[in-house]
């Protein structure tokens, strides 16, 4: 997928040069310890070409600033929110503003499908009533029609349905406001600590927040539920339900997630924008190489954004990988077919 080219500044791109002086250095070093096996016992050039190249992996590393601060990819603004994590290790890779507190839009939409699935099983039928009235995108459920679970989870997850979050609700915790105590008790439970909800779709409620941190820890729960997973990689999906006079509806409905079948292993999440939120997208990303989950909030670009956040993780863990390697078998530089 093309996206646009971003100015570097002078100091990135004298900072980027001064990294790959380094680098080229000390892979100099390393050659040459290498090539010292001759007079060196095998356990002494080991060690000098372990440590050197130690002392590589270690300059590779983002340092604290770039952790805490913004990535060296230009972005859309520097006022967003994101967080860049290894969902296996849950060690943080990168993060901007990570518990700085944010409208949520419908990304809070993962934890509604996560209260729910506690109660409900997919094959429950729901009555809806007056609670599916409400604005913004929507399936187009009436009070007295009838859908199950299942097919309300994938209005929910693939057209990002609010009335499909609100029936859920009220089927789950009785009512919204008792749903969304459940949810506020969920996140509790996770450890998210910049986080309330009042609502299960995201409509804006100034008492309705969360941290790009935060919803890590709840993507997190998502993306080892399989069930609920199954759903948000979907591109399109059909759904079927039956009015007040019993008579038969459906819809054809269409992911809101455009990165799904265009960004290379994208396993989709959750989209969400509203005018206090801005635009937001949680991504989840499985290649052989590993796995990433990124959550971005308040963005003004959220798919440009997003793929260069992620490819710049890629190049850097390709990187770290192909240095590890080395570390593990030094002399693989110089045995390599075309070395020397």
């Amino acid at each position: 997928m093309k996206h646009p080219e971003y100015r570097i500044s002078k100091s990135k791109s004298k900072r980027k040069s001064r990294k790959v002086i380094k680098m080229t250095l000390l892979i100099t070093v390393i050659v040459m310890s290498i090539i010292g096996f001759r007079y060196l016992s095998p356990a002494g050039a080991n060690s000098l070409a372990n440590s050197l190249i130690t002392s590589i992996i270690d300059e590779t590393q983002p340092s604290d600033s770039i952790k805490a601060g913004s990535s060296s990819a230009e972005l859309s603004t520097d006022d967003e929110s994101y967080v860049l994590i290894d969902p296996h290790t849950n060690k943080i890779l990168k993060s901007h503003n990570a518990d700085v507190q944010r409208a949520p839009a419908s990304t809070l939409k993962l934890i509604t499908g996560l209260v729910a699935v506690k109660n409900l099983k997919g094959t429950d039928i729901v009555k809806v009533g007056t609670e599916v009235n409400v604005e913004g995108s929507r399936l187009g459920l009436r009070p007295g029609d009838e859908i199950s679970v299942h097919d309300l989870l994938t209005a929910l997850y693939v057209n990002s349905s609010n009335d499909a979050a609100a029936a859920l609700a009220v089927k789950a915790g009785g009512s919204i406001p008792a749903f969304a105590q459940q949810m506020n008790e969920y996140a509790a439970s996770l450890g998210c600590q910049n986080t309330h909800f009042t609502n299960p779709h995201g409509l804006p409620d100034p008492n309705q927040y969360t941290s790009a941190n935060d919803l890590s820890k709840i993507s997190r729960e998502f993306v080892n539920n399989d069930t609920l997973k199954e759903y948000v990689k979907q591109t399109n999906a059909h759904v079927q339900w039956k009015d007040a006079q019993g008579v038969s509806r459906e819809s054809y409905v269409q992911n809101t997630n455009r990165l799904l079948e265009i960004y290379p292993g994208d396993q989709g999440l959750k989209t969400g924008t509203t005018t206090a939120a801005g635009q937001c997208l949680v991504s989840y990303v499985s290649r052989p190489d590993g796995d990433l989950l990124l959550v971005l909030l308040g963005s003004k670009e959220r798919y440009r954004d997003t793929i260069k956040l992620l490819d710049e993780a890629w190049a850097e863990q390709r990187s770290k990988a192909a240095l590890q390697g080395l570390a593990d078998d030094p002399r693989s530089l110089i045995l390599s077919p075309g070395i020397f």
